[in-house]
């Protein structure tokens, strides 16, 4: 009895005991495979975190790299800002000095024209005062030939104080319309020599505008021909026509022609060139760097080549 008793003791310690081995090697190998476990994590945790850490550091860099390109896009746009209101005030001072320059310029030009204009009406009216007083002092004149003289001299006077008295009246204070000039010189000469049933003119004249340097003896030469025409050309009982052509014959080139039917000069005279008016029309002609031709046949016929001066606008 005692004998079963131990031998069971025995073995049950023998179990237990087989037990405990058996235990404790389970035991210690969950706990290996818990650390382990927990060691890989770890590891990949501090591989995430240094990546993080990476992409932090990394996305801080491009931060700053934007903000710097911001800050120096910001820079320069207020550069250009600033500069573009510096010229645009530079442009606005500019543009108000011209304006200014621009006011007086128009002022001087307006009270350049105003004392031309004064100018051309006080010559008039001086060689009108001229005309009246040869008109006087021809009335204590007895000598034909004196008398002749100063009628002669008052028309070249009125010839030339036509040509003021357009420049007063016109705005182009530096030309004159020859269209308009010798119709109206035409008419005061027909009326100074009562001629206007006697003699017909023809006139075919272009708008030509000249200056007062070619106006001027060009208007002189008319008045001296268109005398002529009239005073010598026919007889009382004769009547006739006078034509004047002012033509542009090629470029910047221009013709004048004062031609009549009537009696015409003989050659010795024309020659000679004795007679004052002839004298005057040829000097006239070389003024104006002309080239002066007269010829008799079936008539007078009196020809003006010059060239037209370039005008300043």
């Amino acid at each position: 009895m005692q004998t079963d008793t131990l031998n069971n003791s025995v073995f049950i310690y023998e179990i237990e005991h087989s037990q405990q081995k058996i235990i404790k090697p389970n035991k210690a190998f969950f706990f290996f495979d818990f650390t382990q476990i927990s060691l890989a994590f770890d590891i990949l945790n501090y591989k995430d975190i240094k990546k993080s850490n990476f992409y932090q550091e990394t996305a801080k860099y491009h931060v700053v790299i934007i903000l710097g390109l911001l800050f120096l896009i910001f820079v320069i746009i207020y550069k250009c800002y600033s500069s573009k209101n510096e010229i645009n005030k530079d442009l606005v001072l500019k543009e108000e000095k011209i304006n200014e320059q621009s006011i007086s310029l128009k002022k001087l030009l307006l009270d350049k024209e105003w004392l031309l204009k004064e100018l051309h009406h006080r010559v008039k009216n001086n060689l009108q005062v001229v005309i009246s007083l040869l008109n006087t002092q021809s009335a204590y004149l007895e000598n034909k030939d004196a008398l002749l003289a100063i009628q002669d001299s008052q028309n070249r006077m009125f010839a030339m104080s036509l040509i003021h008295q357009k420049l007063y009246q016109n705005d182009n204070l530096s030309t004159i319309d020859m269209h308009w000039y010798i119709p109206e010189l035409v008419s005061y000469l027909k009326t100074v020599f009562d001629a206007d049933h006697k003699i017909a003119f023809l006139l075919d004249i272009d708008h030509v505008d000249l200056d007062v340097a070619q106006a001027m003896p060009l208007g002189l030469i008319l008045n001296e021909a268109i005398i002529n025409a009239l005073k010598y050309a026919y007889p009382e009982t004769h009547k006739g026509e006078v034509k004047i052509l002012l033509k542009e014959k090629q470029d910047n080139l221009y013709q004048l022609i004062i031609s009549d039917n009537g009696v015409g000069v003989p050659d010795f005279e024309l020659k000679n060139r004795n007679s004052l008016g002839m004298n005057l029309m040829y000097g006239l002609s070389n003024q104006i760097d002309g080239s002066f031709e007269v010829e008799s046949k079936n008539g007078l016929s009196i020809t003006l080549n010059f060239k037209k001066n370039g005008i300043k606008s």
